[in-house]
This record gives C-alpha cells, structure tokens and sequence, in this order.
C-alpha cells in the first residue's frame, strides 16, 4: 500500500497478512462494534493512547503529557500508551506500566518556525521526511483509541499533516486530541504563524476536541490567538496540568547530609532542562556569597541534563566553600521541590504549575527569549500574587541578594485566593475518555 507523505513523496506500508479488502487497517475495535468507555474500564478491552510529544531540547511536554497519561491510567488500569518523542533525553521520566516510546531524529526550535536537526548532519527537509514517515507508520500500525498531539495542530514544521490524514482514513474509530498550554508566545506571532503553516486548518479538519492546559481567566487562549470559529466550538479548559502527589511521602528524596544536620531553611535553584539556565545560577551564587553570614541557609542547585558540562564545571568550582550544593540530578525535582522554603527557577509551564501545586515561596526569572512564552506567564501571574520576579535584564548580584532576603523573610508569600484550578491533568484525561462516547 503506498501512503503519501506531507511533502508529496511516498513511503510503503506492508499490507497485514490475508487482508483482501484494500484497506487492511480499517477493521472493527472489537466483533460486537466499538467498545464503550466502560467496557475499557472493565478491561474488556485495554484502551490504547498514542502521545506525539515534541520537546526538542526540553523535557516539559514530555512531563506534562506523562501526567495526563497518569490520569488516563487511573481510570482505565489497563490502557496501554505508547509516546512518541523527540526529546534527547527521553524517556528521562519512570514510565508507568504498560507504557512505552519510540524515540524519533531530534529537531530543535532555533525560533518561531525555524528548526534545525540536532545531531544528524543532514538537512532538516530530509530528516522531517524521516520523522512523518516514522510518526505515520507506527500511528496505523498501532491504530490508537486516542492520539494526543501535544502543542501543534500541524507538528514541527507540518510533519503531522500526513499521518492525520491517514489515521482519519484507515483508523476512524481513533479520537485525535489536540493539547495546548496555557500560553504559546506573543498572540500576533503565533496567531500569524499557524495561519500561514496551516495550523487552524489541521485544527479544524482533524480533531475531535482541543484541550487548554490552563484557565480563560488567566490567559484566554481562544481570544488572545483569535481561534476560528470551528476550532473554537471544540476547545474546553482544563485548568492547569500538574503531578498528583498527594500520596507520595513528604520527605520521598532525601535532602544531602550535610543539609539535614542543620536547622536552615532550603532554597532550590533549577532551570528546568538546564540548557540555558546558567547564567541565573551562576548569578545565584554570586548572592548566596554576598548573604553570607548575614542570612544562613543552605541550597540546591539542580542543573538539568542539558547544561553544558563546561557550564556545570564552572557552577561546582564557584560553589566551593559556600553551603550551596551543585548536582544534575537525577530523574526530576518533585522530591526537593516539596522540601524547599523557597524556589528559584525558570518561569517553565511544568515548574511554576509544581509551584502552585504546593504552595512554593517562589523567584522567577523568565527566559527573556526568543519566544514571548515566559515573560508572558511571569508577567501575568505574578501581577496575581502568586510568586515574586525578576527580569533578567536587570538581574544583579545586589537586586539578586535583596530579592532572596525578602523571601527567605517572608515578607512577599503567594496570595493563594488567586490560584487558579491546578486539576488540569484529571480534567484532561476524563475529557478525552468522554471523547470515545461520541461517536
């Protein structure tokens, strides 16, 4: 059977074995017709998920997406997800049972709609040709109850126009998602991109429902990048997405030993993926060393895998003598986060939704570019109370140091009547599931 592809070339699929219809992948989900949600739940039949995931350099989507999953699986014990990622770290998360990934050619976002490969020396058209044909092939071979795509109707670079395609042509039981966070870049910007890359069509023509991680009263989504009308009627918000750790144990990752002898407070420092955060840790350490002794407390900094180790090097050598322990960590933050008495970070979707969740003294720092996406999100919640900022641009050992003292004082706490709803990821997940009962 030969599949078109997105950029007008074609790739071969093998044709299942004793299929004579011409279309060996549109066959019933089970021999009484399409199962009910409950009779997934039952086990009847175990609900298979799909997850395209595209990080790039990062790891949010892919933390973000593993959440919903959580839910999904909460609800259905014996559903089965599968993740495509491009993240080069991936799975870097413990996935939960039954749940695998394919890991696909890592592109990564240089600015709005440009991309380059990360580490295959070709060019980006022939590897984007490599990913659609990967992402279209195990989409109907899989032939998923749910495909969640996460954050682009279309993909990087419209690699998702074919496989849609075909899954609503061979697998038309399968209820495609789209998932969005609460803030994507500068409304004009975006809204201009996924005009002219043909985002709203795909939106419109392939999906049965469109979830918001996020709340209309903090960003409109649908106003502020003018959705159409048809893509408009389809999209719900779910509140914000986080991990549900409500019953994981308060002290679930040790703090080091020499911190635990001490009666302190704990300030965590972490920039997410680590790729560009250190600049501010650096700077961190410059206040840490113009606090001491005058204000006593011990600290964390947790570089993310993709610092550059020279950069990690340089953080470890400043660090020395001060009560400030360097370390890349391990799978994720969660365990520290939960400890610490104040946070410091990056102004990540996944990391200020974390602090919301448990109610975290906070400092952001905003990645100043190239995408709006963070100033955004600094700019608007903390004008709600809900964590203290600094820009960049005016990041100084002196204002640094000052702005740590205040909150280790707690004299700028979150204001917790403006919390938004942070249930997004449960939402999300009994959203989609209802998405099976249409038909």
């Amino acid at each position: 059977m030969i599949v078109p592809m997105h950029n007008n070339s074609t790739t071969e699929i093998g044709l299942e074995a004793g299929a004579g219809n011409g279309e060996p992948w549109r066959r019933p989900l089970s021999d009484d017709g399409p199962l009910t949600l409950d009779a997934r739940k039952n086990g009847k039949a175990p609900l298979k998920l799909l997850i395209y995931s595209q990080d790039g350099f990062g790891l949010g989507h892919l933390r973000r997406n593993l959440n919903i999953g959580l839910q999904i699986k909460k609800r259905c014990p014996r559903a089965s997800i599968l993740i495509i990622a491009d993240s080069p770290q991936a799975p870097f998360f413990k996935l939960p049972p039954q749940c695998d990934f394919i890991k696909i050619p890592t592109i990564v976002k240089v600015d709005t709609g440009i991309w380059r490969p990360d580490r295959l020396p070709m060019h980006y058209k022939e590897l984007l040709s490599i990913r659609t044909e990967i992402i279209q092939n195990v989409a109907v071979s899989f032939r998923p109850d749910l495909f969640l795509v996460d954050h682009m109707p279309h993909g990087a670079l419209g690699e998702l126009a074919g496989p849609l395609k075909m899954i609503k042509q061979y697998c038309p039981e399968t209820k495609i998602i789209l998932g969005l966070r609460d803030i994507l870049g500068a409304p004009e910007v975006i809204h201009q991109q996924w005009q002219q890359e043909g985002a709203f069509e795909a939106a419109a023509a392939y999906y049965d429902q469109v979830c918001i991680y996020g709340c209309a009263d903090v960003f409109n989504v649908m106003a502020e990048y003018r959705f159409p009308a048809a893509v408009a009627a389809k999209t719900s918000y779910c509140g914000y997405v986080c991990r549900d750790e409500a019953k994981a144990k308060p002290n679930g990752g040790a703090l080091p030993e020499a911190f635990a002898q001490t009666r302190e407070k704990f300030v965590l420092v972490t920039g997410g993926g680590g790729a560009d955060a250190s600049y501010f840790m650096d700077k961190f350490i410059d206040a840490v060393r113009a606090l001491q002794p005058r204000i006593a407390f011990n600290a964390l900094i947790s570089t993310g895998p993709f610092m550059h180790k020279d950069q990690r090097q340089g953080l470890y050598k400043k660090a020395k003598g001060l009560p400030v322990v360097v370390t890349p960590s391990g799978q994720d933050n969660i365990r520290f986060l939960r400890q610490a008495d104040l946070v410091i970070s990056m102004a990540g979707y996944n990391t200020i939704s974390e602090i919301l969740r448990f109610r975290k003294n906070a400092i952001i720092i905003p990645r100043p570019g190239p995408s709006a996406e963070q100033t955004m999100r600094t700019r608007i919640m903390a004008g709600r109370g809900l964590f203290s900022s600094i820009h960049p641009h005016d990041l100084t050992t002196e204002s640094f140091a000052e702005l740590i003292a205040r909150q280790l004082r707690g004299e700028d706490g979150m204001n917790e009547d403006e919390l938004p709803n942070l249930s997004g990821a449960a939402n999300a997940a009994a959203l989609m599931l209802s998405a099976l009962e249409a038909h």
